[in-house]
């Protein structure tokens, strides 16, 4: 849309001379008479800087805000530029504020804050902060809400946790948290990656409403440690959650068939197993005594003896089975074979 300008110059032969500017800075002359016009086109380069509200380097900003009900609310509108912006706030009745505004209820300062003394109800509206300077305007729109209570967030489990999963097992990292106005989930992935539910196609994180973060396939290279924030116009709060992904029990070692030991021997019976975390052995054996290596054994600790690996990625099981042969036995049947053989 074209602004007419005031004229600048003065012909007598036409019957007017008038300036229009289009947004590109392109300044239009046009002069006309009885036999015909003529149009000039001047581009005009003005220097300076366009405003910038709050550091936000958009023409126009969007916010969220809150404030407890009689109490005193400021809202900051920093307007920075070359030449120096001048700040106006619309108020929602449509009324225009320029700083410096001293009121009785409503104060604009010399910086730009907008100060509401006494907050009602009626002031949940939009409040609108409009900078200008001669390289452009930019406005920052404040949606107010008035609540009769105010909380800052704190968390339903406020301690540090240490999760432990497998490789490939879906992962659900809890972060549940209160407060007024409901408070704003925000993680911290181990590679400084900030996570707050945005849409990401493909993506194997999901952020659930109650501020659960999903993990889905997690691979070993997910393990580390994450970050749980909560916040909202009253606070912020976080907690540290370290997940390990790890790799469930396997057995090394595996016997070839039964294990075979002689009474009154020491039996040895070996059970290694890798994992991680490294998995913590436990042995069952028959009766239940409590006892693995045997050190006189008899032919009442022949059985199966059952190998567990354990750790918080799983278990793996390995079954042994022993046959303890009687030395007394195997002696008397020597000696009689000998015996034979002689006679």
């Amino acid at each position: 849309m074209n602004v007419l300008l005031p004229a600048l110059l003065a012909q007598s032969e036409g019957q007017c001379l008038k300036y229009w500017r289009d947004p590109s800075r392109q300044y239009v002359c046009m002069a006309r008479n009885p036999a015909g016009e003529n149009r000039k086109v001047y581009q005009v380069d003005i220097d300076g800087n366009p405003p910038v509200i709050n550091g936000y380097h958009q023409n126009r900003t969007v916010i969220r805000d809150v404030a407890s009900k009689y109490s005193r609310k400021f809202i900051d509108c920093k307007a920075e530029g070359d030449p120096t912006p001048t700040v106006t706030w619309i108020m929602p009745d449509n009324i225009f504020l320029s700083a410096p505004y001293y009121g009785s209820r409503i104060n604009v300062h010399h910086n730009g804050t907008l100060e509401i003394r006494n907050v009602r109800p009626t002031d949940t509206a939009e409040f609108i902060c409009m900078a200008r300077n001669d390289g452009g305007e930019a406005v920052m729109v404040v949606q107010l809400e008035v609540t009769s209570m105010v909380r800052r967030p704190i968390f339903k489990n406020p301690f540090n946790e240490r999760v432990v999963s497998r490789v490939g097992k879906t992962v659900v990292l809890n972060c549940s948290a209160d407060g007024h106005p409901a408070p704003e989930i925000i993680w911290t992935l181990p590679n400084g990656t900030r996570f707050n539910g945005g849409p990401d196609r493909g993506s194997q994180h999901h952020l659930s409403k109650d501020g659960t973060l999903v993990i889905y396939n997690p691979r070993k290279e997910d393990a580390g440690k994450y970050r749980c924030g909560a916040k909202n116009y009253m606070g912020y709060i976080e907690k540290l959650i370290v997940l390990e992904v790890g790799q469930k029990p396997y057995i090394l070692t595996r016997p070839r068939g039964i294990i075979r030991s002689v009474s009154g021997e020491p039996l040895f019976l070996h059970c290694l197993s890798d994992g991680n975390p490294r998995p913590v052995i436990y042995w069952t054996i028959p009766g239940e005594n409590g006892t693995l290596i045997v050190r006189d054994t008899t032919i009442h600790d022949r059985g199966n003896y059952i190998c567990r690996a354990r750790n918080d990625a799983g278990e793996a099981v390995l079954t042994v089975a022993v046959m303890i042969i009687n030395w007394l036995l195997v002696t008397t049947v020597k000696e009689t074979v000998v015996m034979l053989l002689q006679i």
